[in-house]
């Protein structure tokens, strides 16, 4: 772990702090899914116990490739669910739980999302609509939206949103504010925002200004 995070430090892709990293904004390219995996753990942990309060026994939910989504599995371990997902750590999470149905996306593997994406994913999803579609970005702004870096990840992000009749974007403080080539949805489309209680004050007054139905997970 340190290891990677020592060595994104000298690329100048991350500022190590007490949570472990924070990603630096600007970065013209998306970073690997090991090193999102070890940046704002705490705030990704807290994000994905607050959406699992959303889940109910009977649902069927929609996950997205992530490391803030992936948290997620840790949370509707109890739940009698659907789950339907292209992450593969997610299927590795929840593979071996007799209470959960698992449906897993074909595609093309990506290593930088950890899943697959392309194409086929894309038809793949748009076959669903499932109760609720849990989603994260690499850039988030009030007025722009979300945004990745990548083409092809956007449009399996507009498929999943989609496919999802309740939607839900989880999202750390640092991604706020912070802009990439691709936007995948308008910040109106989500029904539920959840980030973690260290977003600024004044990001917080905007979204309540803007009617944006922000929720801030508690440690």
């Amino acid at each position: 772990r340190f290891g990677v995070i020592r060595n994104a430090e000298k690329q100048g892709l991350v500022t190590k702090n007490y949570g472990g990293a924070q990603l630096n904004q600007g970065a013209a390219i998306e970073p690997s899914f090991t090193l999102k995996q070890k940046t704002q753990m705490n705030c990704k942990s807290a994000i994905a116990k607050e959406a699992a309060r959303f889940v109910q026994d009977g649902d069927s939910i929609l996950i997205d490739c992530g490391t803030t989504t992936l948290q997620l599995c840790r949370f509707i371990q109890d739940k009698r669910i659907t789950v339907i997902t292209n992450s593969w750590p997610a299927v590795s999470y929840l593979q071996a739980n007799p209470k959960i149905k698992l449906i897993l996306a074909p595609g093309i593997y990506s290593s930088t999302s950890n899943g697959v994406i392309s194409a086929m994913t894309i038809d793949f999803f748009h076959q669903f609509q499932a109760d609720k579609v849990f989603v994260g970005s690499q850039g988030f702004d009030l007025k722009e939206g979300a945004t990745v870096p990548d083409m092809e990840d956007c449009q399996v992000k507009r498929a999943l949103i989609k496919s999802g009749r309740k939607k839900f974007l989880m999202i750390d403080h640092e991604k706020f504010n912070t802009h990439y080539l691709c936007r995948h949805a308008a910040a109106s489309e989500f029904d539920v925002i959840i980030t973690d209680n260290q977003l600024d004050a004044a990001l917080r007054a905007e979204a309540e200004a803007l009617k944006l139905p922000l929720i801030l997970a508690k440690d």
